[in-house]
């Protein structure tokens, strides 16, 4: 007979992550999150049917405001082409607590 058991081993040390939580115009069609530095897209995607959009990043994100965000409107009326904000950043959250969306 073969007997099969899982360890878990519990810890209440936290993890820690960069998060960050959208509120996105919900007529754009896309929507990326890249390095202002230098233009490395972190995220890069259609929009979600959620509002806020909420995603995980680099925990490298949190002490800077290294983050730009930018949303494309390609078939609006009127069509703005694409708005963003400059020079955001991360939330450091307990990755343990945090909700993302469904």
């Amino acid at each position: 007979m073969i007997h099969l058991f899982n360890v878990i081993n519990k810890t209440t040390a936290q993890l820690f992550i960069g998060f960050l939580e959208l509120d996105l115009d919900p007529l754009a069609e896309r929507y990326c999150v890249a390095n202002r530095k230098n233009l490395e897209p972190v995220w890069l995607g259609p929009l979600p049917n959620t509002s806020p959009v909420k995603l995980v990043v680099p925990i490298e994100y949190t002490n800077k405001n290294d983050l730009m965000v930018i949303i494309f409107d390609d078939a609006g009326t009127p069509s703005y082409n694409m708005a963003g904000n400059d020079k955001v950043q991360a939330q450091l959250v307990d990755a343990r607590t945090v909700t993302l969306n469904p």
